[in-house]
């Protein structure tokens, strides 16, 4: 560059900053911009992760049931479902007129197989730790017309009844001297329509210990269960130990006669 040429620029360039300065403010100004598309990439990596938190907080409670409200049961075993229509929700019905008496006597009642059939139920009694303290067999039948209650004493003739209440008579049984076999018994039948029941609480049979012999139920458990219109009830309306079911009913100590 020639002198005048150099005195002629020289006044351009006057003020401005060294060329260094300028390579410097550029790299400054490439490291901002790189911060802040950093700083842009993070927030919005943090709207999304909330975004997502949000959508699945609300998944979760529209279509999963409140806190507090009842989950769902596992299934249970498949069940065979009886023959014998039930008139009640409970699923025995006469099974839970008898337990409260065996709890009270800490004791456990449960199905004995082959547990019921058509107008009967039976069931095992244990003691709370699994010994066994008899059995509780149950039946009705129909006697419209009347019933002769057998005599305790086995003899020929009626039992006079007596009367519980509404238009219930019954007659109580009890055999104790039979060491093999001591029962606990009752016939109550519904006047007002021959609707008849027998209860029976037995203990083991052939039993070595005393306590085992003797029946689970008191004779008067047991007559106050044989009075009582729930039990009746606990059974379908044309369920009965009549007719061609009959050989498949509990054996009892003192039968019901059968029907003139």
């Amino acid at each position: 560059m020639t002198a005048p040429l150099a005195e002629l620029l020289g006044h351009v360039l006057d003020g401005e900053p060294a060329l260094t300065d300028e390579v410097d403010e550029v790299f400054r100004r490439a490291e901002a911009l790189r911060r802040r598309r950093a700083r842009l990439l993070l927030v919005a990596g943090a709207v999304i992760a909330a975004t997502i938190v949000l959508a699945g907080y609300l998944l979760t409670t529209t279509l999963l049931p409140a806190r507090g409200s009842p989950r769902a049961l596992p299934a249970s075993p498949a069940v065979t479902p009886s023959a014998v229509p039930v008139p009640s929700a409970i699923a025995d019905p006469v099974l839970a007129l008898i337990v409260p008496l065996a709890d009270a006597a800490h004791l456990r009642i449960v199905p004995r197989p082959p547990e019921r059939g058509f107008g009967w139920r039976q069931y095992s009694v244990r003691t709370a730790d699994g010994q066994p303290r008899g059995t509780v067999q149950v039946a009705v039948f129909a006697r419209p017309d009347g019933l002769c209650f057998p005599r305790r004493n086995g003899k020929d003739g009626c039992a006079r009844a007596d009367r519980a209440g509404g238009d219930v008579d019954y007659v109580r049984y009890g055999e104790g001297t039979d060491p093999d076999w001591q029962v606990n018994e009752a016939i109550a039948r519904r006047t007002s329509d021959g609707r008849t029941a027998a209860l029976m609480a037995t203990g083991e049979r052939d039993a070595t210990d005393p306590a085992e012999a003797t029946p689970p139920l008191s004779g008067s458990q047991v007559e106050q269960l044989a009075t009582d219109p729930r039990l009746l009830a606990g059974f379908g309306p044309g369920e009965g130990c009549d007719g061609p079911s009959s050989n498949a009913c509990p054996v009892f100590k003192v039968p019901v006669p059968e029907a003139d």
